[in-house]
């Protein structure tokens, strides 16, 4: 479909572009809102890591190497603008809408590829579904949206090799960002397969599997690197945190949160339950020509929205967390099939289009009706955001230079907030209790003078952090009750 540039083809760019700003302005009003613990932790542990501390050793964290890269890049790039954070959100969301409007374009149409675009600005934005954050799900679903938009566009050219390369090196970067970046990837994988197996003429099953061999080397030029980095800063501790520790601890496999899932449904629902009619009607027009598997060629085919849908749904449940910015994953699939199904419907497609997208506008201007201090209350129900900025505050304007402070169990924005390097690796309070060793090295770090923090900020007792009561004990000995900051008692050194 890529032809003559025509009226229609000018008219789809257009949209596609105003959408990607549309998603942006979207999320602009979380701009000055203060940082969740997830976007903070990422940024605390990037500056440690630039700042000379070891990866997954000095600070422990359960992403590769790219998301972290990423947000060291972004730091260097602010100034160290902690709050500019959300920029990289605006951008990757756009990155993500043009993305998307490719694929539809490629395989559906001009016409359902605009409606798909601006379906996919609304919802991708919901602060309600933490669409404002730079989140990994939203920072590495936008970039295997891109790796899928090039193997696609691949999949038009007469000479697709470097085109595939490069979407096998997109992929690359989505799974180095967050480990459940592979949809776009399998998505190109599979119907790579698919044309190899049901094509019987030895022309496109070669193509096939030059198409395949040229993904894979793209990806693997990605995945060296991590592999690389993660054998010089020790092995054991990249493997560890990248695959072991989730696989451990929260997945699908493991201790999956299925309460998350069932809190956060009516604010999917509110958000996404309009699309789901028109997404079956895109879903059921996709797969027409799956009925009749010997026509199908080496060009894309709505079908592969289906199968992008398919792996997108799978990286959801296997993360097992099931946390707001989960349904982040689905935004690029559900958005492209909502927008075939009403791009089919012989009349009132914008009256469908409004359908869809009224919800989830009405919420978002309940969430951005709040002042600061309920903002993010409001989104996503996190009352900590505020309660790290403030903590932060008081650490900076009572510390002498050279004093540290450490968050009791954890609370991760509040080092990014603070400006302060963590001392203790591990920065989440789940991580504190599940870490390797992690009691053990709390309680190093505690006790020994060289490396005892100056203040600590109670966010939880000490029974969280150690049920064997050390904790608790070395707090009331060397540690005397100095401030609260809201619900948050200040503690600080009593003995040299």
């Amino acid at each position: 479909m890529m032809g003559i540039v025509t009226g229609e083809h000018r008219r789809t760019w257009l949209v596609i572009g105003a959408a990607a700003v549309l998603s942006a302005l979207l999320r602009l009003r979380m701009l000055w809102s203060a940082v969740s613990v997830d976007e903070g932790g990422y940024l605390a542990a990037a500056r440690a890591w630039a700042h000379g501390h070891v990866l997954y050793r000095d600070v422990f964290i359960d992403r590769p190497q790219g998301l972290l890269a990423l947000f060291r890049l972004w730091d260097w790039i602010s100034g160290g603008n902690t709050a500019s954070i959300r920029i990289l959100a605006m951008l990757f969301g756009a990155l993500l809408v043009v993305s998307m409007g490719i694929v539809v374009r490629e395989t559906a149409g001009d016409r359902a590829a605009r409606y798909a675009a601006v379906l996919c600005a609304i919802v991708s934005a919901a602060p309600v579904l933490e669409g404002y954050a730079a989140n990994a799900e939203l920072l590495s679903g936008a970039v295997a949206a891109a790796g899928l938009a090039l193997g696609v566009l691949a999949l038009s050219k007469s000479r697709p090799m470097l085109w595939f390369f490069a979407s096998g090196l997109a992929a690359g970067l989505a799974l180095s960002i967050k480990q459940s970046g592979f949809d776009g990837l399998l998505t190109i994988v599979t119907w790579l397969v698919i044309v190899a197996v049901v094509n019987v003429d030895a022309i496109s099953r070669r193509r096939a599997l030059r198409a395949f061999v040229a993904v894979s080397a793209g990806l693997m030029a990605v995945v060296s690197v991590l592999v690389v980095h993660g054998a010089l800063t020790g092995w054991s501790r990249w493997w560890t945190a990248v695959v072991g520790y989730r696989l451990r601890t929260q997945s699908l496999f493991a201790s999956a949160e299925w309460t998350n899932f069932v809190q956060v449904a009516p604010y999917a629902t509110i958000v996404l339950g309009a699309a789901v009619v028109p997404v079956a009607l895109g879903a059921r027009w996709a797969m027409r020509d799956m009925r009749h598997p010997r026509t199908i060629s080496f060009a894309p085919a709505p079908a592969l929205l289906v199968l992008w849908l398919g792996w997108a749904t799978t990286a959801f449940f296997i993360g097992g967390g099931f946390w707001r910015h989960y349904w982040m994953l689905l935004m690029g699939p559900l958005s492209a099939l909502a927008g075939v199904g009403i791009s089919r419907l012989p009349r009132l497609r914008l009256v469908a289009a409004a359908g869809v997208v009224v919800p989830c506008l009405a919420i978002t201007s309940w969430v951005y009706a709040a002042d600061r201090t309920q903002l993010n209350i409001r989104a996503a129900a996190d009352h900590r955001a505020m309660i790290d900025e403030h903590v932060a505050t008081w650490f900076n304007v009572n510390r002498e230079a050279g004093e540290s402070l450490y968050a009791l169990c954890g609370s991760a924005a509040v080092y990014a907030d603070a400006h302060q390097d963590p001392g203790y690796p591990f920065l989440w309070q789940l991580e504190t209790l599940l870490g390797a060793n992690a009691q053990d090295r709390l309680i190093a770090y505690l006790s020994n003078p060289r490396t005892a923090p100056h203040y600590v900020a109670e966010y939880q007792s000490p029974k969280w952090c150690d049920t064997s009561g050390r904790v608790g004990r070395i707090m009331n000995h060397s540690y005397r009750k100095v401030a609260m900051v809201g619900p948050v008692t200040m503690y600080e050194r009593a003995v040299p």
